[in-house]
């Protein structure tokens, strides 16, 4: 099975229309070999450089997570995955009738597989974007969406996985 790897410079932002924030439109369609730092501080996501190794970070499904460093970056990388959406996870707190962007550095660890990342709301799942992710390098996963409740919700990645 192909282990997931994530660069979680992750940013969750949510923002009024009335009074919001200008939205950051940079994105690099290449695969970087050192991920870029979160914008807007990393937003609502709690460690989002993983400065404190996984606190704030949890699984979904039957994934293990483990914290590694490799040079300067900081990454979860997400081993023993059964199902798609076996992966690392945080909980959130959304506010209905505001805009949500969304960013995260994504590997994998084998191979190019399509990655994406996905809000369990109270309300049902918001895609928030997809990716190719590709092995040895780090390719930038953004998109948004919008909440219908305000609530608890819960972040996680859903990446096909490989046959070894």
């Amino acid at each position: 099975m192909v282990g997931l790897v994530l660069w979680c410079i992750l940013l969750l932002i949510g923002f009024n229309i009335a009074n919001a924030l200008s939205y950051d439109y940079a994105a690099s369609i290449e695969c970087l070999a050192s991920p870029q730092k979160p914008r807007y501080n990393g937003g609502v996501i709690q460690n989002p450089e993983l400065n404190e190794g996984l606190k704030g970070w949890s699984t979904f499904g039957d994934a293990k997570i483990e914290h590694r460093t490799l040079g300067n970056n900081k990454f979860i990388v997400a081993n023993s995955r059964v199902l798609p959406r076996d992966c690392v996870s945080q909980n959130l707190n959304l506010q209905k009738n505001k805009i949500y962007t969304f960013s995260a550095w994504i590997q994998v660890s084998k191979g190019r597989i399509p990655v994406s990342a996905v809000f369990k709301t109270q309300t049902g799942y918001r895609l928030a974007g997809s990716i190719f992710a590709e092995s040895n390098c780090w390719s930038i996963l953004k998109g948004g969406f919008t909440v219908d409740a305000s609530g608890s919700a819960q972040l996680y990645f859903v990446a096909m996985l490989y046959t070894i």
